[in-house]
């Protein structure tokens, strides 16, 4: 299975785990981490049907924090969540991950995320206030996703502790960070 190529910006957050992935000894952890890994690339790619096939037929998706979404539920509850994800340009982020940790259950992933949103979307989401609307903002906040595994290696599903609600950073340049939200 080809696995698409993402920009080396995007890549480089998710260094960590990519190193994990290559060095675990033991089989069973390090499929489960290739598949954490894949679950990334084809997800920050936009490809929803690799990203749908490393789950289970059912995925159970919970989000716990800072945050009023509770998480997906079910094969076309998930589907419809990446496709929203998809046009909105929030799966093309940045997950600059800096703890790993695997057992026979589970993939733990820690750190933070980064996206780029347009201001008018940001102000509807009750990010901020009075933003320029066709400007491009930098988000971010840190998160710890627990990746719950099959014993074949698939997701079962993702719980994410949402550790604050998302920050904006800044205004971003014309043309600057270009791996992040919609293409331009």
């Amino acid at each position: 299975m080809d696995t698409p190529t993402v920009r080396a910006d995007a890549a480089a957050s998710w260094d960590l785990l990519t190193t994990r992935a290559a060095e675990e000894p033991d089989p069973r952890r390090r499929a489960h981490l290739q598949t954490v890994l894949r679950h990334l690339v084809v997800e920050v790619a936009g490809d929803l049907d690799a990203t749908m096939a490393t789950l289970v037929p059912e995925p159970d998706y919970r989000v716990w924090g800072a945050t009023d979404h509770d998480g997906p539920k079910g094969q076309e509850a998930v589907r419809t969540m990446y496709q929203a994800s998809f046009a909105k340009g929030k799966n093309r982020l940045e997950f600059a991950i800096d703890r790993v940790m695997v057992d026979d259950e589970a993939v733990v992933t820690e750190g933070v995320f980064r996206h780029a949103y347009r201001g008018a979307a940001l102000v509807a989401d009750g990010v901020a206030r009075d933003l320029e609307p066709e400007a491009r903002y930098l988000v971010e906040y840190r998160a710890l996703v627990v990746w719950v595994m099959t014993p074949d290696s698939l997701v079962m599903g993702e719980d994410t502790y949402k550790a604050e609600p998302t920050r904006l950073v800044r205004r971003l340049g014309p043309g600057e960070l270009p791996h992040l939200g919609l293409p331009n």
